[in-house]
């Protein structure tokens, strides 16, 4: 049940958001986001 929150983001949209807090002043928000796009494209490769 609690796995659909985690993937409720498509890769894009986390990317998005990553640069939109990296260019603001929110640099490791920005840089836990884009950890997260990394993390998800590679669940993708592996399932």
């Amino acid at each position: 049940k609690n796995n659909r929150r985690f993937f409720a983001p498509s890769p894009s949209e986390i990317r998005l958001k990553a640069k939109r807090e990296i260019s603001g002043k929110n640099y490791s928000i920005g840089v836990y986001h884009y950890f997260c796009y990394l993390i998800s494209k590679v669940f993708r490769l592996r399932f």
